[in-house]
Formats: C-alpha cells, sequence, structure tokens
C-alpha cells in the first residue's frame, strides 16, 4: 500500500528539481551579452574572481544553502505486575533517547565567464 504513494513522492521531487534546473538554466542564460559591470549592480560583488588565459575573467558567487532538521524524542516503556491476594504489584520503567536537531547543507555556485572586453561568453552552476 505503501509504494504508490513513494513512487508519487519521488517523481514530485523529480518534477521539483527538474523545473528548478530550467529556471536556473534560464536566469544563467539572460546575462550572457551583458557587461560584467551589470552583474555585479544587480548581484553585488563575487567571491572570487579567477584570471583566464584568453585576458578573461571567471567570476564566482557562493551561496551557502542550510537546513535544520528538527530533534526527536522516543519513549519506550518496560512494565511488569504481579497478582497476590487480591493486590495486584506492579513495576515501570521508561527510557528516552533523545537525538538533537542537526544543521545540513551545502554550498550553491553561480560562475560566469568574462572576455577580455568585459562582457559575460559563459556561464556554469552547481547546486539549486
Amino acid at each position: 500500500m505503501k509504494r504508490p504513494i513513494v513512487l508519487v513522492g519521488v517523481l514530485l521531487l523529480i518534477a521539483v528539481a527538474v523545473s528548478g534546473c530550467a529556471t536556473i538554466n534560464s536566469t544563467m542564460r539572460s546575462w550572457e551579452g551583458q557587461h560584467y559591470g551589470y552583474l555585479i549592480t544587480q548581484w553585488g560583488p563575487p567571491q572570487q574572481v579567477f584570471d583566464d588565459v584568453d585576458g578573461g575573467r571567471i567570476l564566482v558567487y557562493a551561496a551557502n544553502r542550510a537546513w535544520v532538521v528538527p530533534g526527536t524524542a522516543r519513549t519506550t516503556t518496560a512494565f511488569s505486575a504481579t497478582a497476590y491476594d487480591d493486590l495486584i504489584w506492579g513495576t515501570a520503567m521508561s527510557r528516552t533517547v533523545y537525538t538533537p536537531s542537526q544543521v545540513q547543507g551545502y554550498t550553491a555556485y553561480r560562475m560566469f565567464k568574462i572576455d577580455s572586453s568585459g562582457h559575460i561568453i559563459g556561464w556554469s552552476w552547481r547546486g539549486l
């Protein structure tokens, strides 16, 4: 019974990833031919700048993506009871295991290749 739910979840995840890639490609492609000065006015200064062998530059923008996985608590209880005469005696013991929240993430990169005249001639990206 759970198999169709898992399949729907996987298909939804693939659809979101594909639409995210198409959006980023479209955004990056829109910068082709623009002067890098305009890019800097819109995106701010890049985190890194490299010279290339053709007399141009490569601008690298990096953004940290992070999220918090919430902590969990799992409690198990063991109990026993004994009947003696008309009385019932019992004991119970509970044990709780707590897993603290964790921060997870990655770095997303956007890179632009600039020619010697200062125009954007190429781009690449990694990480949504």
